[in-house]
C-alpha cells in the first residue's frame, strides 16, 4: 500500500511514517520497521475506540487523534483493519490522510 515516490513527499509535508494493523493487531504494512510500537498501541486505540462508539449509541468512530507537543498520531479504523499515520505537530494532518484514506 505505501509507495516510495509518495512517501517521500508527504514526508516533506511532516508525515513521519505510517502503518496498518489486523483486527487482531498485528502489524501488515509500514513504511518503517521503527513504527513497531505505535503499530502495537494502534490495535488497542482501534479496539477501545470501537468499544466507546458502542457503548454510548454512537455510529462508528472514524478517526482517533492522539496529540503531543511533537508528535500527533491518528487512528483510522477500516473495513478489517487499521490505519496509524503518525506526523510532525506542525502537519498538515487532514491533506496527509487524503493520501490513504477514501471519505
Amino acid at each position: 500500500m505505501f509507495e516510495d515516490g509518495d512517501l517521500d513527499n508527504l514526508a516533506e509535508q511532516g508525515l513521519l511514517g505510517a502503518v496498518i494493523c489486523s483486527e487482531n493487531g498485528s502489524i501488515t504494512d509500514s513504511t518503517s520497521d521503527d513504527l513497531e510500537v505505535f503499530g502495537n498501541i494502534l490495535g488497542y486505540v482501534g479496539q477501545l475506540a470501537n468499544m466507546i462508539g458502542e457503548s454510548f449509541g454512537l455510529d462508528e468512530v472514524q478517526q482517533v487523534h492522539l496529540k503531543s507537543s511533537q508528535t500527533v498520531g491518528v487512528c483510522v479504523p477500516q473495513e478489517g483493519s487499521t490505519l496509524g499515520v503518525l506526523c510532525k505537530h506542525s502537519a498538515n494532518v487532514d491533506k496527509i490522510l487524503e493520501e490513504f484514506v477514501e471519505y
